[in-house]
């Protein structure tokens, strides 16, 4: 059975910057069965922080987004993408915030109080705040909260909705007394309840889910009523300019800001932009252009965070020499990660850093270094591994067994450059250790569907994108066998009872220690080589506080603002 999507699902991405090319070394350039150690770490919250009473009462700020949302409603398929969050971010809010460390915190604005009352079955206690209301006035309710319900768990198929994950397994929704405390019942525990209620859009008015007509297609030309500090006051579709303005009947802290401009500047132009003081942030990720364009701007200070983005090299478990755990161990012992970090992130101006775990991000609670442990960078044992499994070395340099030449192909995706870099480093440390690798370039947009998803390639790479609840969102990539998401070919039978275990274990503290045991399996077994972490690098104006780079941290807009 395919599985469905979900908002906290990892997702598969090309690449941090297609933009962005830089030479890589040749080789490697690191002492022989040196340590695969990171050089340096970026905090998970990086923006200027400060308390309500340092933040300017007034202001503007200006952000860019690429292209207006195609469907207001963040929920419904066709809206769930970055430039319509980033819109309607302000306007929003959920019962659930995440913390600097990714862990969720009751949001009181939302909630008085959120309570498992019941393991079996897991029974989950509401008490909503009755002074939070919508746009109009309306208060929200258990009944917007069940209407959600209704259009997300994919029980009537006529709603589109952007996932169904986790809303299909409750069971129910009920008050217990009045309209504002519920019980919520899920049909089978699960440790990750919390993301449903955590992240935009955590909840709807009844009017936007009463009907699939309303739901898909009533929001194509007119946002969501505002159910936070902000409202989107007007959509200029000429000008390609959206303003938000502060929305007259929140209820919490009057927010610091007096308007929002969010302006549509395409993707290349964004730098200039900023460069020019049209806008006040500027997304940077690994585009070392953007970089140099930033630091031109002298009233701007670059910020860099951990990210939730991370490279690696997946192989296709399932057939020929790579069908054999101890050749998987062998290239990855011989595959220099930090250089390959180095190399995007430095640049940037940001230390390189390692990716050490398949599951948590570094970072973020439960981050282990297993990666290194089981297969760092040590170019003896890689050689040794690939003797006993009978590859021998020519005089030319190049290991063969039985007369024929130890060679391996790496599909990447033609067009993206950071892609190509990788993969050109991949080929490089191989090489060293008489492994052949042949780059089989393939066009861009049929990358995943003709090539990673059939499962025709022996090798490649992408970037994935992790979540603030990496464990259930995790298992896809590796098990059972036949996931949607599972591009190597190959499991381990122990990881299903493994994710399953922790999957319902709700004590946080046991749960780690359980996916610190599927972490060590997945090492082990070695399916992917995760690569580094890419960095959340942003540009900011000088004077922002509480809005920029940050890893995990949900923004507050009631704090945004300029310091005084």
């Amino acid at each position: 059975m395919r599985r469905k999507s979900t908002a906290f699902a990892a997702v598969a991405v090309l690449s941090a910057s297609a933009l962005f090319l830089t030479a890589c070394a040749p080789g490697n350039t690191a002492e022989n069965g040196t340590a695969d150690t990171p050089s340096g770490a970026v905090p998970s919250t990086a923006w200027d922080s400060a308390t309500a009473d340092q933040v300017t009462d007034g202001g503007t700020l200006n952000l860019a987004i690429n292209a207006m949302p195609a469907n207001w409603n963040l929920a419904h398929v066709d809206g769930n993408e970055v430039d319509t969050k980033t819109t309607i971010s302000p306007t929003a809010g959920s019962i659930y915030s995440i913390g600097e460390d990714g862990t969720p915190e009751l949001n009181p604005d939302y909630a008085t109080s959120v309570e498992l009352i019941s393991e079996d079955p897991q029974v989950v206690e509401i008490k909503l705040n009755p002074d939070a209301v919508w746009q109009d006035g309306t208060p929200i309710t258990y009944k917007d909260y069940e209407s959600t319900w209704g259009a997300m768990s994919g029980a009537d198929e006529a709603y589109q909705p952007a996932s169904s994950a986790i809303w299909e397994e409750i069971e129910s929704i009920e008050p217990i007394e009045g309209d504002f405390d519920f019980t919520v019942t899920f049909s089978s525990v699960n440790a990750d309840w919390q993301s449903v209620f955590a992240d935009l859009p955590a909840i709807l008015p009844v009017a936007a889910t009463a009907t699939s007509e309303a739901f898909n297609t009533g929001y194509i030309t007119s946002p969501i009523p505002s159910s936070g500090p902000f409202m989107i006051s007007d959509i200029d579709t000429t000008g390609q300019v959206v303003t938000l303005t502060r929305n007259p009947v929140w209820w919490g802290q009057t927010p610091k800001l007096e308007t929002i401009y969010v302006k549509v500047v395409s993707g290349d132009a964004q730098a200039a932009a900023f460069g020019n003081s049209e806008t006040d942030v500027l997304y940077i990720s690994s585009n070392a252009d953007a970089y140099q364009t930033a630091q031109g701007r002298t009233d701007a200070q670059i910020q860099s965070s951990g990210g939730l983005t991370w490279t690696h090299v997946t192989f296709n478990g399932s057939k020929g020499p790579l069908a054999d755990v101890k050749m998987r161990t062998a290239l990855g012992h011989a595959i220099n990660r930090s250089v390959i970090s180095e190399s995007a992130n430095t640049p940037v101006g940001v230390p390189a850093t390692t990716q050490g775990s398949y599951i948590f991000m570094p970072g973020q609670k439960g981050f282990e270094d297993n990666v290194g442990d089981a297969i760092g960078f040590d170019v003896d044992k890689s050689k040794a591994l690939l003797d006993e499994l009978g590859y021998t070395e020519g005089d030319n340099g190049v290991r063969e067994k039985d007369g024929t030449p130890l060679v391996l192909t790496m599909t990447i995706p033609a067009e993206t450059a950071t892609n190509k870099q990788r993969a050109v480093q991949v080929q490089a440390d191989l090489k060293d250790v008489g492994v052949t690798v042949e780059l089989n370039e393939v066009p861009a947009a049929g990358f995943f569907s003709d090539y990673v998803i059939t499962g025709d390639f022996e090798m490649t790479g992408f970037s994935w994108a992790g979540t603030a609840f990496p464990i259930s969102s995790s298992e896809a990539l590796f098990s059972p066998v036949g996931s949607e998401s599972n591009f190597t070919g190959i499991t381990d039978d122990s990881l299903t009872g493994l994710f399953d275990e922790a999957n319902t274990e709700l004590d946080p503290e046991k749960r780690l220690v359980i996916a610190d045991k599927i972490d060590k399996v997945l090492a082990a077994y070695v399916p992917i080589i995760p690569i580094a972490p890419l960095p959340n690098v942003y540009a900011v104006k000088d004077g922002l506080v509480n809005y920029g780079a940050t890893q995990f941290e949900t923004v507050d807009w009631t704090l945004v603002g300029w310091k005084n």
